[in-house]
């Protein structure tokens, strides 16, 4: 079965190398942009749009998710990525968990359908991640950690013991989350805050101590 990244942007970089960091070459990159075919990303080709992949039987290939996200303080910046996902899943295609080797996952972890795990990330005893999530690089989800589908914890983020994090949710770079807080649905934690109180659903928590 063949593999192929789909969009060929920043993202799709660091999902090839951590499929590398595995021995798994990718055998292709779609990319929207019909300019780029014949491009290289990573050493992989780029070969035409992702509707391309439609041509293939869903039993034929497995995909991967190169879309990443840019948040916002009102705007988690993930709908792209869901999107990408669940159109695909919907049509019978699979994403498969990635994990770069350098990352840690405790032997009870469970993950969900295309989850991805970035190099150096951590993922403690009993954690539950959900599917599309992206754990990225040197994150650390601690023991009994629960991230719903399609969040993003991003790099150096650090989810402490019992944390719950909603679906769709965005926890910037460097963020801190404190025991037993949880995140709600959409929410969106901003670079380097320290959160010590629960965020709603769809809300923001700022830099300092929230």
């Amino acid at each position: 079965m063949s593999l192929i990244v789909l969009c060929a942007g920043g993202h799709a970089k660091v999902v090839i190398e951590a499929l590398l960091s595995r021995g798994t070459r990718p055998a292709a990159v779609t990319d929207r942009d019909a300019s780029r075919i014949g491009e290289t990303i990573g050493g992989i080709p780029i070969t035409g749009p992702d509707d391309d992949i439609l041509k293939m039987d869903a039993a034929s290939v497995a995909l991967a998710n190169g879309l990443g996200n840019r948040a916002s303080r009102s705007d988690s910046g993930l709908a792209g990525r869901r999107a990408l996902f669940e159109r695909f899943t919907a049509l019978g295609y699979t994403f498969p968990v990635i994990a770069h080797a350098s990352a840690v996952i405790a032997s009870d972890a469970v993950l969900g359908d295309g989850a991805q795990v970035m190099a150096g990330a951590v993922i403690q005893p009993a954690a539950r991640i959900g599917r599309n999530v992206l754990i990225n690089t040197r994150a650390v989800v601690e023991h009994d950690g629960v991230v719903g589908d399609h969040a993003h914890i991003a790099p150096g983020a650090v989810l402490c013991g019992g944390v719950s994090v909603g679906e769709g949710a965005h926890i910037g770079a460097g963020a801190v989350v404190l025991v037993g807080v949880s995140v709600g649905a959409g929410a969106i934690v901003a670079a380097g805050a320290v959160v010590a109180r629960n965020v709603e659903a769809g809300g923001f928590a700022g830099g300092g101590r929230d």
